[in-house]
């Protein structure tokens, strides 16, 4: 693969090394796809970018930070013990998510945590979802008709909130939930990817950050008197909350409402966005690709009105179809990991304290596993099993997202609920930007709706 930007980064004294620099990073940041294929081409398994300050991270200034670009070097990162790492990037995702978050703790905090909150994510507890999944979805969609154009990302945001929250929170008070809607949207809305990946830049005089830090807060206040509200009932219930407020460590100890406050944050934006994003860029392709689209309604239709909800997530076609967007558009573009001992990767031991991580985007979009790979093909998931190192959108390792699970079941069942009931096409062409930590559509996806299908009764 050939850039304009090879003749920029050729000026180095090592094969395998050099300085990161603001424009390397923001091509890192917002040219992810392709300046990671550039760097698996010249530099092959990996890559060790050196940390000179501008501001990154205090922790890691003066340091190494080794990519992986390869299935090789993400089997060797992510099957290394867990404590032999530290959470990455500590600043950043500390300031925006609070120090209780699972994106920050660390060792045996970490362990403790994830078994407490790993109940309420439980694939039996989601699965009860189904129904009303589908009458969520047949809900923000009632109001499209033909000739109709929509950004439908505003859509799928507005049914994966939804979603999210009747999973966290259950039926709740009305009143409660709409207030909840609305200082979460206050939040996903100003979460700027310089507050994170420039943690000096969370200060009250950073108009970004201040913005962000207001909703935060008024997010914090919501949770507080939504979880004394629920602590008065005294009553148990099945949903994600529930189980947090439930949980008990090894030692008879409850969690803090400032940690359940934390992982909130932390599910609420991470299990609404992504999903959300997944589900526009899956109508984008598809209303690309009309082949694939009529495949895809006939492996559907063929199971008549209102199938089981279950019986939908197992078809073969719909799943190679989400896993093959999952894959075109890599929402979380890399993983990191900041080394608490050295780590051997590949012919070298890394010492502790620099950082390694996996470039997802880079293996995603490697040729050797995936021909043609901007090319949108779902029968590769059909020809071919992938490795959890060849095939990694929600990450892995110890640090693998604990909602994964939920996220792949509402996928499939918003996704066939929309397909089976709409003809619609690309109203724009779209291209990928970075929203916050993860990619996204620029635009949203603009959708023209043709009509709405009548489907006949097997």
């Amino acid at each position: 693969m050939k850039t304009k930007i090879e003749p920029i980064e050729t000026q180095f004294t090592r094969l395998d090394q050099y300085s990161i620099t603001p424009y390397r990073t923001w091509l890192l940041v917002n040219r992810s796809r392709m300046y990671t294929a550039w760097l698996r081409e010249r530099f092959g398994d990996s890559v060790t970018f050196v940390i000179k300050g501008l501001g990154f991270n205090r922790g890691l200034k003066g340091k190494s930070f080794v990519v992986a670009l390869t299935p090789e070097g993400a089997r060797q990162i992510l099957s290394a013990d867990p404590k032999g790492y530290n959470a990455f990037w500590k600043d950043g995702f500390g300031g925006v998510a609070g120090t209780g978050s699972l994106w920050v703790l660390e060792k045996d905090m970490h362990h403790r945590e994830r078994q407490l909150l790993s109940p309420a994510f439980h694939a039996q507890i989601f699965r009860g979802y189904g129904e009303i999944i589908r009458a969520i979805v047949r809900k923000k969609t009632d109001q499209w008709y033909a000739g109709h154009r929509i950004r439908v990302l505003d859509t799928t945001l507005a049914i994966s909130m939804e979603i999210i929250m009747r999973v966290m929170f259950g039926m709740g008070d009305d009143g409660f939930m709409e207030e909840g809607r609305r200082v979460l949207k206050q939040v996903w809305k100003n979460m700027h990817p310089l507050i994170v990946f420039f943690p000096l830049l969370q200060r009250r005089w950073f108009p970004l950050w201040a913005r962000y830090a207001h909703a935060k807060n008024e997010f914090a206040d919501w949770a507080t008197r939504y979880l004394a509200a629920r602590r008065a009932r005294n009553e148990p219930t099945d949903d994600v909350l529930g189980h947090m407020l439930s949980a008990r460590s090894e030692d008879g100890i409850p969690m803090r409402d400032e940690d359940i406050c934390s992982e909130l944050i932390t599910i609420l934006l991470a299990g609404h966005e992504t999903t959300a994003t997944a589900l526009a860029w899956a109508l984008y392709d598809l209303g690309s690709h009309p082949d694939i689209l009529k495949r895809l309604r006939l492996e559907l239709d063929a199971l008549g009105l209102d199938p089981d909800p279950e019986t939908v997530t197992k078809l073969p076609y719909l799943s190679a179809v989400c896993n093959e967007t999952l894959r075109l558009h890599t929402l979380l573009p890399e993983i990191g990991r900041e080394l608490a001992e050295p780590l051997k990767l590949f012919e070298r031991t890394i010492p502790a304290g620099d950082a390694v991580a996996v470039s997802i985007m880079s293996i995603h979009h490697d040729p050797r596993l995936y021909p043609e790979p901007d090319r949108y093909y779902p029968d590769r998931f059909l020809h071919r099993t992938y490795s959890p190192f060849e095939f990694l959108p929600f990450g892995g390792g110890h640090r693998r997202c604990l909602g994964s699970g939920l996220s792949d079941y509402e996928m499939r069942i918003t996704l066939a609920e929309i397909v089976t009931h709409f003809d619609f096409e690309p109203a724009a062409v779209e291209r990928e930007i970075r929203h916050d930590i993860a990619m996204g559509p620029k635009n949203g996806v603009r959708l023209h709706i043709k009509g709405r299908r009548v489907v006949q009764k097997v």
